[in-house]
C-alpha cells in the first residue's frame, strides 16, 4: 500500500540492516545479529545467491538451505528470529553484490554455453558481468533456470514467513534484471528472444539502432514502442519472477538512480531520459518497489544529489541499499555524517524505510564467491570490491564489536523507531507537480541530432535544472506520469512538463482542458504542433493561446533560464514563493497543519541557525556544517527531534539547540541527538564527541 509494508494490519516504517550472511562464518552470525539488533536495526537484508545454494550432485545438481556452514539459510533465519529481527531476501535471481557473475551459476551464461542467447545491445555486443556474457532475460531456457530457482527459494521461505517465522518481504531481480534500470536505453535487449518480443508489442515496427535518422513518423513510431516495451519488459519479467517465488511472501523490485555521467561515457545526454522511460517514474506499477542509493557523496556533488532525489521520488518505497561500509565505492561512506545525510534526504522525499548497507564486516566465503584473479589481472580491475573484509566502515565490526559508526546508528534508530507512527501518515510536501511523459523520455534517450531539430528536448535540459533549481530554492515537487489517460485535477496544483514538436492528440486535450479550467501549466520548450503521427495538430498551443493568465505559460529553452521561468510562473500564479535560507528544507506532513516533520540540511561547511516557521509557531535548529535534523512539530510543540551535531570528516562539532515556539531543547556539549516526546517527558539518546552530553529538555506536551 503507497510503498507501505503493512504487518498485522499497521503500517511499518522498515529500519534494516544488510547481513551479506555468506560472506562469513556460520559461527559469528549469532553474535553480528546480536549487534545488529542493539544496534537498533528491526529487519535484517540478505541476498541469496543462487551460485552459492546451487550444488552439483554427481551428474546433476541440487538446492542447499542447511546442513553445515554458510549454506545453512534456515539456520542464519532461526537465528535472525532468536534475536528478534525480521527478515527481508533477496534471491535474485542476478543479484550483483560483488560476487562472481552476479551471484548467477557460470553455467548459465552464453560463454560457456553457446546454445544460450546472450543479452545484446542495439550494436550486437553481448552484455558482460565480469568475464561472462549474460544470458537473455527472455530467453525460455535461461527463464526455466531462473524460475525454477525461484521456486525453490519460495517453497523453503513457507515455514519462515511471517507472522509464523521472521521472513517480511522477498527482493526480485536487483535493478532490474541486470542492474538495467540505470542503462542507456539501447544496451539491452537487441537478442533473438528480445526481438520476438519486441515485434509481439510493436508488430511492424522495426527495433531502432542508433545510426538511423529518427525524425520521421516511423522512426519516432520505433523509439517510442522500444521505450514503452523496455519498460514492460522490465515489468513483466519482475511480476513473472515474483510468481515463480510463490504467493506467501510480498515480493518487490527496486530500481537504481539515473547513471552518473562517468558511468555512461559518450552517452551522458542520454541518461536521465532512459532512465525515465524504463522505470515508469512517477507511476503506479504492479510490484511495489524500492530504490538503491549508489550516487556518490550529496554534501559535495550537485549531480550525485538530484540523482539521489530523483530515486526518492520516482516511486514510493523503501530505500533498501545506502552505503554504511563499502569504502571503495564512496570514501565518504566511512564517516556517519554522510550516509546519515543521505538517509534523512530519503525520507523527507518520502521513502518508507532506510537501510544501512552492510550493517556488518564480514569475511571467509569459499573460492565459488570469490571474483576470478586472471580476470582481475588481465582488465586491470581493481581487487579491493572483492578482497575481505566486505564492509571495511560497517558500523559493526569483524569481531561483532562496535565501530565508528555505531553510535552514530543507534541514535539514529532511536528516532526513526521512536516517530513510526508519524514517518508512517505522514507524506512528502506535494508542491509543484513535474509531469513526466514516456514518449519524449523515449526519444530523448537516443539524444538524437538529426539535422539539428530535435522532436523533443532532453531530460538534461530540462527536468535536471528543474530539480537543481527547486533544491537551491527549497521548493517542494512531485514526479507524475503523464499519458493521455492520465486524470488531470487543476484544483492539485502547479503542473510542469515537457513540450516538443510532437504529442499525442489525447494528451493534449487533456492539457488544454486542464489549462482552459483554470490550472496552472508551464511548457518547458515548443508548443506541440504535431501529433503522435507527425500530423499537423495544434490543440494545446491553441489553448496556451486563448488562455491569457499567468497561470498557463511556455518557457522556451532558449530563452530565461528555466529557474528563472519557474520563479516567475508560480509568482504570478500563486504568489511570490517563500524566500529560502541558506539551507535545504523539506518536510512531511499530514492534514493537520500544526503538524510536520521538518527536514533541515546544512550543505555549507559552515555552521548556521535555520529559522522556518510551522503553522505559525517560529522553528529553529543550530546545524553544523554539512550537518541534518529532523524537527517534529505537534501542535505547536516540539514532538521530536533528531539532530546530526557531528561532522566526523571534518571534525566539526556543535552543540544541539531546537526550538519550537517555547520549547528549547539544547545540549551542554556537541553530539547526535534523539528526542522523543511521550506521557512522562522527553526519551533522550545521544552520541557525544567526548563525555556524556547533558540535555536541557522541555516539559513534555
Amino acid at each position: 500500500m503507497d510503498g507501505t509494508l503493512w504487518l498485522d494490519g499497521r503500517p511499518r516504517f522498515l529500519i534494516t540492516g544488510e547481513y551479506p550472511y555468506y560472506r562469513d562464518h556460520h559461527g559469528r552470525w549469532a553474535a553480528k545479529l546480536g549487534a545488529i539488533r542493539a544496534a537498533g536495526i528491526e529487519v535484517v537484508t540478505c541476498y541469496v545467491p543462487w551460485r552459492h545454494h546451487e550444488i552439483a550432485d554427481g551428474d546433476g545438481r541440487r538446492w542447499c538451505f542447511d546442513g553445515d556452514g554458510n549454506r545453512d539459510l534456515g539456520g542464519f533465519l532461526g537465528l535472525v528470529a532468536a534475536a528478534g529481527l525480521l527478515a527481508v531476501v533477496k534471491p535474485g535471481p542476478f543479484v550483483h553484490a560483488e560476487l562472481p557473475f552476479g551471484g548467477l551459476p557460470d553455467r548459465v551464461s552464453p560463454t560457456l554455453d553457446p546454445a544460450r542467447p546472450a543479452a545484446r545491445s542495439a550494436d550486437g555486443r553481448p552484455l558482460p558481468c565480469q568475464q561472462y556474457a549474460l544470458p537473455s532475460a527472455l530467453d525460455p531456457g535461461f527463464l526455466a533456470d531462473a524460475t525454477g530457482w525461484l521456486r525453490a527459494v519460495g517453497r523453503f521461505l513457507r515455514p519462515f514467513a511471517h507472522p509464523h517465522g521472521p521472513v517480511v518481504a522477498a527482493q526480485i531481480g536487483n535493478e532490474g534484471h541486470y542492474g538495467e534500470s540505470a542503462l542507456p536505453i539501447d544496451a539491452l535487449d537487441y537478442s533473438r528472444p528480445g526481438a520476438e518480443s519486441f515485434a509481439r508489442s510493436a508488430p511492424g515496427t522495426d527495433p531502432p539502432t542508433r545510426e538511423e535518422d529518427r525524425l520521421s513518423a516511423d522512426g519516432l513510431r520505433s523509439l517510442v514502442g522500444w521505450g514503452r516495451w523496455s519498460a514492460e519488459a522490465l515489468a513483466t519479467g519482475m511480476a513473472a519472477l515474483a510468481e515463480a517465488l510463490g504467493p506467501d511472501v510480498p515480493a518487490f523490485t527496486t530500481h537504481a538512480p539515473p547513471a552518473r555521467a562517468d558511468r555512461v561515457p559518450g552517452r551522458e545526454a542520454g541518461r536521465h531520459d532512459a532512465w525515465l522511460a524504463r522505470n515508469r517514474v512517477g507511476a503506479a506499477t504492479a510490484l511495489p518497489r524500492a530504490y538503491t542509493s549508489w550516487t556518490g557523496d550529496v554534501l559535495s556533488d550537485e549531480e550525485a544529489l538530484v540523482n539521489y532525489v530523483l530515486a526518492a521520488k520516482a516511486g514510493p518505497g523503501p530505500n533498501i541499499e545506502e552505503n554504511w561500509g563499502l569504502r571503495w565505492a564512496e570514501e565518504g561512506c566511512a564517516f556517519p555524517v554522510v550516509p546519515i545525510h543521505h538517509t534523512l534526504l530519503g525520507v523527507a522525499c518520502g521513502a518508507t524505510g532506510i537501510s544501512v548497507y552492510p550493517a556488518c564486516a564480514t569475511e571467509g566465503w569459499g573460492r565459488h564467491l570469490a571474483v576470478d584473479r586472471a580476470w582481475l589481472a588481465a582488465t586491470a580491475g581493481d581487487p579491493v570490491p572483492f578482497d575481505p573484509p566486505y564492509g571495511d566502515a560497517a558500523p559493526i565490526r569483524l569481531d561483532a564489536g562496535p565501530g565508528p559508526a555505531f553510535a552514530a546508528v543507534r541514535v539514529l534508530t532511536h528516532f526513526l523507531a521512536g516517530r513510526q507512527d508519524a514517518l508512517a501518515v505522514s507524506r512528502p510536501e506535494p508542491g509543484v507537480c513535474w509531469g513526466v511523459h514516456p514518449p519524449y523520455a523515449a526519444v530523448g534517450a537516443w539524444d538524437r541530432t538529426g539535422n539539428g531539430d530535435r522532436p523533443v528536448p532532453s531530460a538534461a535540459r530540462t527536468l535536471v535544472p528543474f530539480v537543481a533549481h527547486c533544491l537551491r530554492r527549497s521548493l517542494p515537487f512531485r514526479l507524475a506520469e503523464l499519458t493521455g489517460r492520465t486524470a488531470l485535477d487543476p484544483s492539485a496544483g502547479p503542473l510542469v512538463t515537457v513540450s516538443g514538436r510532437f504529442m499525442e492528440r489525447a494528451l493534449q486535450r487533456r492539457l488544454a482542458a486542464f489549462a482552459e479550467h483554470g490550472g496552472a501549466l508551464l511548457l518547458v520548450g515548443e508548443p506541440p504542433a504535431l501529433d503522435e503521427d507527425l500530423e499537423p495538430w495544434t490543440e494545446l498551443a491553441e489553448a496556451v493561446r486563448r488562455c491569457r493568465t499567468g497561470r498557463v505559460r511556455t518557457a522556451p529553452l532558449a530563452g530565461q533560464p528555466l529557474g528563472a521561468a519557474v520563479e516567475n510562473w508560480l509568482r504570478d500564479s500563486q504568489g511570490p514563493p517563500a524566500g529560502p535560507g541558506p539551507w535545504l528544507e523539506l518536510r512531511r506532513t499530514t492534514a493537520d497543519p500544526e503538524e510536520a516533520l521538518v527536514f533541515l540540511f546544512n550543505r555549507s561547511g559552515a555552521p548556521l541557525r535555520a529559522r522556518t516557521a510551522c503553522g505559525g509557531h517560529p522553528v529553529t535548529a543550530d546545524l553544523v556544517g554539512g550537518g541534518c535534523a529532523v524537527v517534529q512539530v505537534a501542535g505547536g510543540r516540539l514532538g521530536a527531534c533528531y539532530v546530526k551535531g557531528l561532522n566526523e570528516r571534518t571534525g566539526a562539532r556543535l552543540p544541539v539547540r531546537v526550538r519550537v515556539g517555547d520549547d528549547l531543547l539544547r545540549s551542554d556539549r556537541p553530539c547526535d541527538l534523539s528526542a522523543l516526546a511521550g506521557p512522562g517527558g522527553f526519551e533522550v539518546r545521544t552520541a557525544a564527541a567526548s563525555g556524556e552530553a547533558g540535555v536541557v529538555l522541555p516539559e513534555a506536551p
